[in-house]
């Protein structure tokens, strides 16, 4: 299993206690009210500290905005969009995420909408990317970050606006979902996991599943693509079921906004949801499609894998079945006794497995 990172440490559901949010955290109670705070995935696995209502979250994930929310925040959940006529803040507050584009379409929004005088606070880790970060957005506006060592091996760095910015951080142009692949046409956006790659579990998975439906006696007509991302396996294996019905759904605003143009392009039959792990969602569906996440935030999370079954178990017919692909080392069959009848091993390769799992 992955070890967790510089500053992380595992609790009992395998997911991690943040030094560097710890660091962020520690700075609320000495803020002001006219803050705002940029929310990625690794919030998922803390508490929340006291919430004041007059502060201003953004977030790209649906969980992680019902956990503020129930907490008492203000949210926006979109793809770290902000409206122009939102007032700006005195403070902005930002635990760095994993992926570049997302850290530098961020900051540029931060460094554009601060008054002269305000503050941008960020904090993460050496192997985060946070001197390099702080010292490129200080640089910006005129200005040098203080950067300080806290516990866990995090860092936080403080930076006071000086002038405004002339130029802006390369950013991957975030908002643009772009072509990525021809054959067939594929579509994707920075913000969304692996959005510029054909991510080698689900080829696996889509391998396997024109062997497997040749075996089953009526095939399916309607299908979940659960934690769809931009929505690779929906869109290849619709050219095997050319004539069924699709739910997707993801819990990453930037992955619904590309999924839904790529079953734009290619005519889905499609409803594509913002939600948890398909919480809310209701079938019933024939199949289930997934290549469920082993990360969440910075920490692998093990339970993120037993939420995902539970949903495609909740999906399904009594007669359905769910095809997951998943790393090797994760005990996917183990994890499936008790909800479903039956699993089997389809191909193990390249550090993958492909299982099927029979409901009934």
């Amino acid at each position: 299993m992955a070890k967790p990172r510089q500053g992380t440490l595992k609790n009992a559901d395998g997911l991690g206690s943040d030094s560097a949010l710890a660091a962020l955290y520690s700075q609320f109670s000495s803020l002001g009210s006219q803050v705002w705070w940029f929310a990625d995935e690794h919030i998922a696995d803390m508490s929340l500290p006291f919430a004041d209502n007059a502060w201003q979250c953004f977030t790209n994930r649906c969980d992680i905005a019902k956990q503020l929310q129930d907490t008492g925040y203000q949210v926006l959940l979109g793809d770290f969009d902000i409206p122009l006529e939102m007032p700006s803040p005195q403070t902005i507050c930002y635990r760095v995420s994993k992926e570049k584009a997302v850290v530098h379409h961020i900051l540029n929004q931060a460094l554009a909408r601060l008054p002269l005088g305000g503050c941008l606070l960020l904090s993460g880790h050496k192997n985060d990317g946070l001197h390099s970060y702080a010292k490129k957005a200080a640089a910006l506006i005129g200005t040098q970050a203080e950067i300080k060592k806290q516990d866990g091996g995090a860092y936080l760095a403080k930076i006071i606006k000086q002038s405004s910015p002339q130029e802006r951080l390369n950013d991957s142009d975030y908002p643009r979902i772009r072509e990525i692949a021809q054959t067939p046409q594929l579509f994707s956006k920075p913000g969304v996991f692996g959005w510029q790659k054909l991510d080698r579990g689900s080829e696996l998975l889509i391998s396997q599943l024109h062997s497997y439906l040749a075996k089953v006696e009526r095939l399916p007509t309607r299908v979940a693509d659960i934690g769809c991302g931009y929505g690779y396996l929906s869109v290849m294996a619709a050219q095997i079921l050319p004539d069924a019905e699709w739910l997707l759904t993801d819990n990453n605003a930037a992955a619904i906004l590309a999924a839904q143009k790529n079953c734009s392009v290619h005519h889905l039959k499609a409803e594509i949801v913002l939600a948890d792990c398909a919480a809310g969602l209701q079938g019933p569906v024939d199949l289930v499609l997934c290549n469920p996440p082993f990360h969440q935030g910075f920490a692998v999370a093990g339970s993120l894998t037993d939420r995902f079954l539970a949903a495609a178990h909740r999906l399904l017919t009594k007669q359905g079945c769910a095809l997951f692909v998943v790393n090797q080392f994760i005990p996917l069959e183990r994890k499936a006794l008790g909800l479903f009848g039956a699993s089997q091993v389809l191909l193990e390769q390249d550090g993958f497995k492909v299982v099927s799992l029979q409901k009934d």
